[in-house]
């Protein structure tokens, strides 16, 4: 039950990165600040059910008449008679995998804000675009705020930018990295 509700907020914290990956890739700098509070909103409730697991694993006591060492998941599921051997085993695959697809999305995050970052810093960056496409209600927002004034709207895109790679870099589970070797 604890490692179904730590992988349910694992692909909740997912989904929550592909959502901001999207944004930037439509150029909705827009909505930034808004996806990465519930990037770190997520991450939250990620870290709260690392430390349940960890508590959860901890009380695990003798198997055998044996102590069993609950330091990895492979070893609660090598100390443990079927079915419960492939059940932690299939766990094990599948926040292996989540904790790997998270790892890409948040880099690929990053990567594209610090662009949009390098490109903000250019003098001569007319237009930022990520995708090569730029929504129109995004563009036509942001040149009227950039025609009243550009460096307030600047300003506002670097820091959605600065929050994207912020929430990418705080992204580090290793508790749960550890769990899983």
């Amino acid at each position: 039950m604890v490692l179904q509700h730590e992988e349910a907020l694992l692909e909740l914290l997912l989904f929550k990165l592909v959502e901001t990956r999207l944004l930037l890739e439509a150029d909705e700098v827009r909505f930034l600040a808004r996806a990465t509070r519930e990037v770190e909103r997520a991450r939250r409730r990620t870290r709260e059910a690392d430390l349940l697991r960890a508590a959860s694993v901890d009380q695990l006591e003798v198997v055998d008449g044996e102590p069993s060492d609950p330091s990895t998941l492979r070893s609660i599921a090598a100390a443990c008679d079927e079915p419960w051997a492939s059940i932690h085993r299939d766990h094990h695959d599948l926040l292996c995998s989540l904790v790997s697809e998270i790892e890409v999305v948040a880099h690929r995050n990053a990567c594209l804000a610090k662009a949009a970052v390098e490109q903000l810093s250019a003098e001569d960056a007319p237009a930022l675009s990520l995708a090569g496409v730029s929504s129109a209600t995004s563009g036509v927002a942001r040149q009227r705020l950039r025609a009243t004034d550009p460096t307030l709207a600047r300003l506002a895109e670097g820091a959605a930018y600065d929050g994207v790679l912020g929430a990418a870099a705080n992204l580090r589970m290793p508790s749960l990295l550890a769990f899983l070797r």
